[in-house]
């Protein structure tokens, strides 16, 4: 048995045109269990090529336009084109971009807002970072490799670059407000000590902490000293997500370090802390 899967697009007057995506051909009988409906390949290869006729029809609906300039607002025209390779989740697509120039003051300009440099879609680079989280790189890369129409984009060190880019955005990224504030908060400070296994002085310490309400909302943080990352900002970012308003009793624990309780004051913990339960046993 055979099908063709074809893409038909339509507009406001109705279907503006179709193209053929795939073609199948799989048994009509079941006597095998294998040949239940579609294997892993057909659904890959369907979802690159809807992936590459999509992208086709936005490049073409995109070269329509006339947009203005910004500088003198005459309306532009097209000046050439350029390919840019775009890694995307279903596959590597290439993507005709016209240039525009100003009929007016004779300007140019790229008519897309675009990230400057990027080569892949900010939906590929979340899942990359999400997967990475979670996995070693090597072993995540062999994941969406084995489940997703990929073709570029999968080596390890640039699962690693794009996991650490993503992190740096969370960072700097203003928390997100919670549905309700919290009445009473459980903030916990500690710090340890991660030692090399080689000789010298490539100790690390990592401070780290807990930030719990009654009702169960959660954030953890952690951070290496002496490095860009603030662990003050991260302590203001976790009880903000978790709901801290001025009128949330906030309770504070950690052990006698002046350093911890010097950071507590730096993130705006105004309260003494307490002893944890650890330290006065």
């Amino acid at each position: 048995m055979g099908w063709v899967l074809r893409l038909v697009e339509t507009g406001v007057e109705g279907p503006l045109g179709s193209v053929d995506v795939l073609e199948i051909d799989r048994p009509g009988n079941l006597d095998d269990l294998a040949d239940l409906g579609l294997r892993l390949p057909d659904g890959k290869q369907l979802l690159s090529q809807v992936q590459q006729a999509v992208v086709a029809a936005q490049c073409r609906d995109h070269a329509a336009q006339r947009p203005a300039c910004r500088a003198c607002g005459a309306a532009c025209r097209i000046k050439d084109y350029r390919p840019r390779r775009i890694a995307t989740l279903f596959g590597r697509v290439t993507v005709r971009l016209p240039r525009f120039r100003c009929a007016g003051c004779r300007g140019d300009q790229a008519g897309i807002e675009w990230p400057p440099q990027c080569r892949s879609t900010p939906e590929f680079d979340q899942i990359r970072a999400q997967f990475s989280a979670f996995l070693p790189y090597r072993v995540a890369a062999g994941v969406l490799q084995q489940l997703l129409p990929l073709d570029a984009g999968t080596d390890p060190e640039t699962l690693r670059a794009q996991t650490l880019k993503v992190g740096e955005d969370l960072r700097d990224a203003a928390p997100a407000e919670p549905a309700t504030a919290a009445a009473a908060i459980t903030l916990s400070v500690d710090s340890t000590f991660i030692r090399s296994c080689e000789a010298g002085p490539r100790h690390l310490e990592v401070r780290l902490g807990n930030v719990e309400t009654p009702d169960g909302a959660r954030q953890v943080f952690a951070a290496v000293a002496r490095t860009d990352t603030v662990i003050e900002t991260l302590i203001q970012r976790g009880l903000a997500a978790v709901g801290h308003t001025d009128k949330t009793d906030l309770t504070a624990f950690t052990d006698g370090c002046s350093g911890l309780r010097a950071l507590l004051v730096d993130a705006g913990v105004t309260k003494p802390p307490g002893l944890d339960w650890f330290r006065a046993t």
